[in-house]
């Protein structure tokens, strides 16, 4: 899908665009600095372009039309606390919670009720099994009593896990729902740059209090997935950017966690398609209210006359079958047997050859 730009004038010189790409150095293999070198051999670097339209799936659950229709409710649910992240037409910018905070959602995360449910299934079966086994001499309440007194050292810590911080961030918002430093790297559509942010106490950050910038177009990185062994003998995957030819690491996967490959190939494709400045903005739920601001994007939805609360407006049933359809896609992605538009743009520096020497007549 691709569409005219709108605005000649809007996007950056370095903006990236799929169709006309820049030529840039041919990098030497191994050569890249940026890639641990124990892990050199076991990622895999995936291509560019060929992108679907393809959502992760955390992203897709945190950003749900029914969640949407109630941050449009409440936009301001924790006052006017400000938070380093932004998420618009222009940029997506990653920032972490304050230390305090991510601790208490950790504490919180055990008490899931699918946690609870997780664990409450075998303990029922084991009830049940254990039943039916008991001696005569123990009473039908006295068995259950024993039960209820070891269930109660199993769930209580769990049940806290999810009472005590939701209390807490109730009570003490102000205190405990805090934003981090500052941001830790933004991808701009706009610019077509790709920012990382430094604090080191003995440099910028120590004495002005501003972070150092570090910046390159985002044509200039290559996406890895990286391989990590857990126990069972499982593999879980992790997505980052590399730069090409200097050491700047991005982890970007730490935005859908550790999973399974699929998932990484479709943050990969969810960026490339957020920074490509030939087609219009992702349709999805996350950047819909952005829409109109992107003049490429706003081209493009006068022309197929796109509702535009097409997702907000959505009922949860049509979501559902929405979200099953994209999982299943998802699952189907073979990203890396894909063609990579990128080495076309590489520049050719064809071997000199040796010349014959000519042979005496």
């Amino acid at each position: 899908m691709t569409t005219d730009k709108a605005a000649s004038g809007y996007y950056g010189p370095k903006a990236y665009d799929s169709g006309h790409l820049p030529q840039q150095k041919r990098p030497a293999p191994g050569a890249n600095p940026a890639l641990p070198w124990f892990n050199r051999k076991a990622d895999r670097k995936l291509p560019w372009g060929h992108t679907e339209d393809v959502v992760p799936q955390i992203i897709r659950r945190r950003n749900r039309p029914e969640v949407l229709r109630q941050f449009e409710k409440n936009p301001t649910p924790f006052g006017d606390l400000q938070s380093h992240q932004r998420i618009d037409h222009e940029c997506y910018r990653a920032a972490n919670a304050a230390l305090r905070t991510r601790i208490l959602l950790f504490i919180n995360a055990f008490g899931n009720p699918v946690i609870i449910g997780f664990v409450a299934i075998p303990m029922l079966f084991t009830l049940g099994v254990y039943y039916y086994d008991k001696p005569a001499s123990v009473g039908h309440l006295n068995y259950l009593a024993d039960w209820a007194y070891f269930a109660a050292w199993v769930f209580g810590p769990l049940i806290a896990c999810n009472l005590i911080p939701t209390a807490l961030f109730k009570l003490f918002p102000r205190q405990l729902i805090k934003p981090d430093k500052g941001p830790l790297w933004e991808l701009n559509r706009r610019t077509g740059l790709v920012t990382v942010f430094h604090y080191d106490k003995k440099g910028a950050w120590g004495k002005t209090g501003q972070p150092e910038e570090e910046s390159a177009p985002f044509y200039e990185f290559d996406a890895y997935t990286s391989n990590e062994l857990i126990h069972g003998g499982g593999v879980v995957h992790t997505l980052y950017l590399a730069h090409r030819y200097r050491n700047i690491l991005i982890p970007i996967g730490t935005l859908i966690g550790k999973t399974n490959p699929e998932e990484c190939y479709a943050l990969w494709d969810m960026f490339q398609n957020f920074m490509d400045t030939s087609r219009p903005l992702p349709d999805i739920p996350l950047w819909e209210e952005h829409r109109a601001n992107d003049p490429v994007t706003a081209e493009h939805d006068r022309r197929t006359n796109r509702p535009p609360r097409y997702w907000r407006d959505m009922a949860n049933h049509t979501w559902k079958e929405k979200n099953d359809e994209m999982a299943l896609q998802v699952l189907r992605l073979n990203t890396p047997g894909r063609l990579d538009i990128m080495r076309n743009s590489w520049a050719h520096s064809p071997r000199t050859r040796r010349q014959r020497k000519a042979s005496a007549e």
